[in-house]
């Protein structure tokens, strides 16, 4: 039984630091114009020094949703080619 609790104990730690690992990750290869609310810099500040806490907050308060940085449609400004 005690290697069971050692075991689950291990994988818990190792998917804590997995999420943890993604969300730094993750907020550093974001471009600062996809970021809200503060600075990407203390994002990641709040991300080095905080926890999975951190990392959800980052999830779900941190990036703009892929919704409010889509653009619209591609207009053209310009007639198109004629052909010769």
């Amino acid at each position: 039984m005690q290697n069971l609790t050692n075991l689950s104990t291990l994988v818990l730690i190792a998917l804590v630091a997995a999420i943890w690992l993604w969300a730094l990750i993750d907020c550093a290869r974001t471009p600062s114009d996809h970021i809200r609310f503060v600075p990407k810099i203390l994002w990641l500040l709040f991300l080095l020094h905080g926890s999975v806490c951190a990392a959800l907050l980052w999830t779900y308060f941190g990036k703009k949703s892929i919704r409010d940085t889509a653009k619209g449609p591609v207009q053209r400004t310009e007639p198109l080619a004629q052909a010769r």
